[in-house]
């Protein structure tokens, strides 16, 4: 069959067009440019136009169609041309190919505005993981979909321009599994606003209503780079579990419950995808080149973690995201001693000077041997102290609490909380650089990142949760000393479970207990083994009421650094 493309055409698909060459309901001409001969109708709910499948001799393409009640006006007609002058500047093969735009006069003498373009031979991702029993794709898919995806983003970004739609259905693979991004939205949508403007009241357009993939900006007809990382995130939210992201979101908490869904993933990639997705436009990765240069760290860490046999994501059960639940039996609890104490004080009216005079929050009694901060603003800090190795040789450690405040979310391998405001790890990034992060830690030749876990499930699970925590750590600490010079290395430091039988998620035991700590290193002896010296500096001068063996990885037989060459 061949379709006729007048629009005020009463029978555009006559069935004797096919053999042709015009219409013989509306004589309208049949092959457009002579080359192309219109055989389906894909889609006429665009709000530009209607959507055709036309081919070139034996070659499928797309035709796009302005609607011809807007052939008339200059702007839009602009707007629509420029898609096709936009994707032109687009070379990858993330992209859809354009092939021209050009006018098609009717018999009527209307003037219609098309493009072509390449049409893909593929399935939409949507179509695609239906085909697969929505069975969740894996983390090396994943990784490798994710890069592909983040370089067009860059391309598109690059030009100044936004996709504005992306969304499984938006997104083909060819043959070759290169994933393609189609529909681009962002000139489309240009041309839906100024077309609103123009006839408000006319009925004629359809106004732009966000996808369920869509960033809570663009509800409010506001769109920046960073939407399109919010749609990219629950667009891997799907592919990672089957499941739509909407399904999953915790409307009381304003986070999306479905890392659970994703056992097989690494927490390190479940929360860059998080971090796709954080509410806030700011606390989104800033381009899509933060976004590659993270998966290629992602890529790093798990074959360096891999090689030294510590874990695979599979063998340990991914924590319950069970912040909204809590006992309804919960038993009373006995008032300790320390408790008594502090309610006497408050009595006597002296808790608030003894918090006035150690800076603390709250009563907190440190060991004599333990070492008492000094206060930089938010952060506790304590000095240079020495450790030795089993042969005498020195290396000097500081410790920094990165915050007073901001604590580890429970379950959480990246969210930090202080009350009730919830922040990912690297918003920390500015508040640090105010307070002089770079100062404080006095030129230190490495920086290792802290990992603890505290009531979080079995043990495993917490050394799991722990090592990620000092993956984002370090991420936060590689941006903040960048440009340090004497910063020449970088380790991670996973102490695993906090192991006290008491123990309880919502109450610390300790002033540090769930804290973002990093330590600084200066080797002061030739040949230092710096892991046998930290602990010793860690066993015999802790800072605060920090003690080792209260780690599931603190004895000396587990207490290990993992080395990250800048």
């Amino acid at each position: 069959m061949s379709l006729c493309i007048n629009p005020v055409c009463l029978k555009p698909n006559n069935p004797d067009n096919h053999q042709n060459r015009f219409c013989q309901n509306c004589g309208s001409p049949l092959e457009l440019l002579g080359r192309y001969r219109v055989m389906h109708l894909l889609s006429d709910k665009t709000d530009f136009g209607k959507v055709y499948e036309v081919y070139e001799q034996d070659t499928p393409k797309i035709l796009k169609v302005l609607a011809h009640n807007l052939s008339n006006d200059a702007k839009a007609v602009k707007m629509f041309r420029q898609e096709a002058d936009v994707l032109k500047k687009l070379h990858h093969p993330g992209i859809p190919k354009i092939d021209d735009y050009f006018q098609h006069q009717t018999r009527n003498n209307l003037v219609l505005h098309c493009i072509v373009m390449e049409k893909i031979d593929g399935l939409n991702l949507e179509q695609w993981l239906k085909q697969q029993q929505n069975h969740f794709i894996s983390q090396e898919q994943a990784i490798t979909w994710l890069k592909q995806l983040a370089e067009i983003l860059d391309l598109v970004h690059g030009k100044l321009y936004l996709h504005g739609n992306i969304q499984p259905s938006n997104i083909m693979i060819r043959r070759d599994r290169q994933l393609v991004l189609i529909d681009f939205g962002t000139i489309n949508e240009l041309t839906r606003t100024y077309l609103s403007q123009l006839s408000k009241d006319s009925g004629n357009i359809t106004k732009m209503i966000p996808s369920s993939y869509s960033a809570p900006e663009q509800i409010n007809a506001i769109a920046v780079p960073q939407s399109d990382f919010f749609a990219l995130g629950h667009t891997f939210v799907f592919l990672l579990t089957g499941h739509h992201p909407l399904d999953m979101y915790d409307v009381h908490q304003n986070v999306w419950q479905w890392q659970g869904h994703a056992t097989h993933i690494s927490p390190l990639l479940l929360n860059l995808i998080d971090w796709l997705m954080m509410p806030e436009v700011e606390n989104r990765p800033t381009n899509a080149q933060e976004i590659l240069q993270r998966l290629e760290e992602i890529e790093q860490q798990h074959t360096r973690i891999n090689a030294l046999g510590i874990y695979q994501p599979e063998q340990l059960a991914q924590p319950k995201q069970n912040i909204l639940s809590s006992s309804p039996h919960k038993q009373p609890e006995k008032l300790a001693l320390p408790a008594l104490f502090a309610a006497l004080l408050v009595s006597l009216g002296l808790l608030n000077v003894i918090g006035l005079v150690t800076g603390y929050p709250k009563l907190t009694a440190f060991p004599n041997n333990g070492q008492h901060p000094q206060r930089k603003g938010k952060i506790d800090y304590f000095p240079y102290a020495e450790g030795r190795d089993s042969q005498g040789r020195i290396a000097e450690f500081n410790i920094a609490v990165l915050s007073i405040e901001y604590k580890w979310l429970y379950g959480s391998n990246f969210q930090i909380k202080y009350n009730d405001q919830v922040i990912s790890i690297e918003v920390l990034k500015l508040n640090l650089q105010q307070e002089g992060i770079q100062q404080i830690m006095e030129n230190p030749n490495e920086i290792i990142s802290v990992g603890t876990a505290t009531c979080e499930g079995n043990v495993g699970v917490g050394q799991r949760i722990a090592l990620e925590r000092s993956k984002q750590v370090q991420f936060l600490a590689k941006k903040l000393f960048n440009n340090t010079p004497s910063v020449k290395n970088y380790r991670l430091l996973n102490l695993g479970q906090f192991l006290r039988n008491n123990c309880q998620k919502n109450q610390d035991l300790t002033a540090y207990q769930r804290s973002v700590i990093i330590m600084g290193v200066k080797k002061k002896s030739a040949g230092v083994i710096l892991d046998e010296a930290l602990r010793d500096r860690l066993d015999k001068k802790p800072f605060g009421d920090f003690k080792l063996k209260d780690y599931s990885l603190g004895s000396v037989d587990k207490f290990k650094t993992i080395s990250s060459n800048l």
